[in-house]
């Protein structure tokens, strides 16, 4: 383990003195702005508070949220492993900066780099080792490695100076959860299952129970705004939910969704906005299943996909403004047919809070501008904002799409490679890579206006 203190960074380390050159177009009047920078070099945005992180040329830059002006960058490049998703995030005065170097089954090997969230000073970096995942609460930050035949560990450093404050090697670490003051480990140590609950800053273990199994995923959800949280393990083998107390690890209850509610392989059901229902996808992949598992009368409620299945998407489904989304298979076709000649993947909607057992989810609107050579598209990626969702794909030309719905209506579709969807209130980021520039737009969610740098400033 080798950790680099500030002055190392800024003065011993291989930097790049000069900084990306980037333009900013801000239209004053829509308050949409657009960022310019060199072909191939804009990553993923992430959101923090008043400004937006974007990796630029592999060096992290700050921008205004509101103007898009750039506020600052780092000297040094960040080796990202990919350009459509950026882990960057914030905790308090520091911002945390991972740098995939090789990928491998069980995890990346990840160097982590920490800088002032205020200036982009870099504190200290740490050495690539293999991390399967990450988390921050109050000053510390804590990375593991999920192991689940052999050993792995988990590791707590100071957040401010990087240095080591605990660390656990376990046997079978299938799962980690940080849930406030305390670590949530599954796993099987001594060749018994059990979850371990240590606190955050000594790594004490607290509490040990085999009540839950040996659940594949953990994951905070809640009761209500004031209620303790609530963490929630699923063990997908079993198709088995339990929800306990993470700071006692006390069992608070447990369901077994009804026969081929959960599919084989299925690592999390998804939590709902409101932090008290779960999403279940069934094995055939031909309904949906919303369940309310903490309430006095548990309630079930289904909806189904018309006669096509459910497409594989990232993620499965969202919800957004009472209706929940998924994607739809081009209907009774053979997997064996060329993509090419493949019908489209339709994107299905229900409002959740309409009454009734059974729901149906029925293909969004399609905007009637859209030309029938532009509506074979094969749709892939679902993000939800405040109230729109923005669906991600691929039409056959190999050219990317993203389109826009509120409620149950496509609003607009653009062309364009670009990253993750990242909502912004009511607008939403995205990055468009062009071979003489690339750009990074902020959108408006409801019309697809953008400040176009093309047009002069008056």
């Amino acid at each position: 383990m080798i950790i680099r203190r500030t002055a190392e960074l800024a003065g011993g380390s291989p930097v790049v003195a000069d900084s990306v050159p980037m333009s900013v177009h801000h239209d004053t009047a829509s308050g949409l702005w657009t960022l310019a920078a060199p072909p191939r070099t804009l990553g993923a945005p992430v959101v923090l508070a008043d400004r937006i992180c974007v990796p630029v040329d592999g060096r992290v830059t700050a921008l205004d949220r509101r103007t898009g002006r750039v506020l600052w960058q780092t000297p040094h490049r960040v080796e990202f492993q990919s350009d459509f998703v950026s882990a960057v995030f914030a905790a308090g005065e520091h911002l945390v900066v991972p740098s995939s170097r090789t990928y491998m089954t069980k995890g990346d090997m990840i160097s982590l780099a920490v800088l002032s969230t205020a200036t982009g000073d870099p504190r200290w970096s740490r050495e690539a080792e293999l991390i399967s995942g990450f988390a921050a609460h109050d000053r510390t930050l804590v990375f593991w490695r999920l192991d689940a035949e052999e050993r792995g560990r988990i590791t707590a450093v100071d957040l401010s100076t990087g240095s080591l404050r605990w660390r656990h090697d376990l046997d079978a670490l299938h799962a980690v959860l940080l849930a406030g003051d305390r670590v949530v480990a599954s796993s099987a140590a001594g060749g018994r299952r059990a979850v371990l609950g240590y606190d955050l800053r000594s790594g004490e273990q607290l509490w040990r129970t085999e009540e839950h199994g040996l659940p594949t995923s953990l994951r905070l959800s809640g009761r209500g705004p004031s209620a303790e949280p609530v963490a929630l393990a699923w063990d997908w083998l079993g198709s088995h939910l339990r929800w306990f107390s993470p700071a006692s690890g006390r069992k608070l209850g447990s369901l077994r969704p009804r026969p081929r509610t959960s599919f084989y392989g299925s690592e999390d059901p998804l939590t709902r906005a409101d932090r008290e229902s779960l999403w279940f996808t069934t094995n055939d992949r031909r309904r949906i299943d919303l369940l309310r598992p903490f309430g006095a009368r548990p309630r079930t409620r289904t909806f189904t996909p018309l006669p096509r299945r459910l497409a594989y998407s990232s993620p499965e489904l969202v919800e957004a403004a009472g209706r929940v989304y998924a994607l739809a298979c081009p209907a009774f076709e053979s997997r064996e047919k060329p993509w090419e000649e493949r019908r489209s993947t339709l994107v299905v909607t229900a409002r959740v809070d309409r009454p009734g057992h059974y729901r149906r989810l029925t293909p969004v609107r399609r905007l009637a501008a859209v030309p029938r050579s532009e509506r074979h598209i094969m749709w892939s990626d679902l993000t939800a904002g405040r109230n729109h969702v923005y669906v991600q794909g691929w039409h056959p030309d190999g050219t990317g799409r993203t389109l826009a719905v509120r409620g149950n209506r496509m609003l607009w579709q653009r062309e364009g490679r670009s990253s993750v969807a990242v909502p912004v209130d009511d607008r939403v980021l995205l990055v468009d890579q062009g071979a003489k520039r690339d750009h990074l737009y902020l959108i408006d969610a409801e019309t697809g206006a953008f400040a176009d740098p093309a047009v002069e400033r008056t």
